[in-house]
């Protein structure tokens, strides 16, 4: 009798250990899925199905621990700021312009903080870590940009209003998490150009 309940009190404990850190597992899958936002399901879609993103979204958290990220100072942050007021403000005399300027900005802001130039793909992937939300803003902007490279022609002025608002978006947040206080210009500046 006393082997029977040895058995059964083990098939239990083991039992609670399997629920138990199934659910955890389940639970770390659900925050990552919510912690990037919208480019979770691009991801999903992409590696073909929920079990490959929760990995690759994982490896990317790993990969973005190990990255050394600069802090922009709050001086650098003004900088940054006025530059984008000034490339804002040249819209009107020249969208195009004023479109590659923000990318050149962006790209700029991002080799500062220390993200990876090297790879644009991988680069995506770890500003996914942290940026989940506005990387969908940040694509859609930088397609726009290449067409505009490739046939001006075809990309209409409200499609270079609508990239340049969504640089800003992904711009600014980008500043924002690079230091502490909100630079005092973007306190300033209006979200369209």
């Amino acid at each position: 009798m006393t082997i029977c309940v040895i058995i059964a009190v083990v098939v239990l404990v083991l039992i609670v250990a399997v629920a138990a850190y199934a659910t955890r597992r389940e639970n770390d899958n659900w925050n990552i899925r919510k912690a990037f936002g919208p480019e979770y399901d691009r991801v999903r879609t992409e590696y073909g199905g929920a079990r490959a993103a929760d990995r690759e979204l994982a490896r990317r958290i790993r990969v973005h621990d190990e990255l050394r990220l600069e802090p922009v100072s709050t001086e650098e942050q003004d900088s940054y700021a006025m530059s984008w007021e000034r490339i804002q403000g040249g819209f009107p005399d020249d969208p195009a312009v004023a479109l590659r300027g923000a990318e050149r900005l962006v790209t700029r802001l991002l080799a500062t903080r220390g993200y990876p130039a090297t790879d644009r793909g991988e680069q995506l992937a770890l500003l996914s870590v942290q940026h989940g939300n506005t990387l969908v803003e940040y694509r859609q902007a930088q397609w726009t940009s290449e067409r505009l490279q490739v046939t001006p022609s075809r990309v209409t002025t409200d499609q270079m209003r609508t990239a340049l608002m969504q640089y800003q978006a992904f711009f600014e947040e980008l500043l924002l998490t690079a230091g502490t206080a909100t630079p005092r210009r973007i306190q300033q500046t209006e979200a369209t150009p």
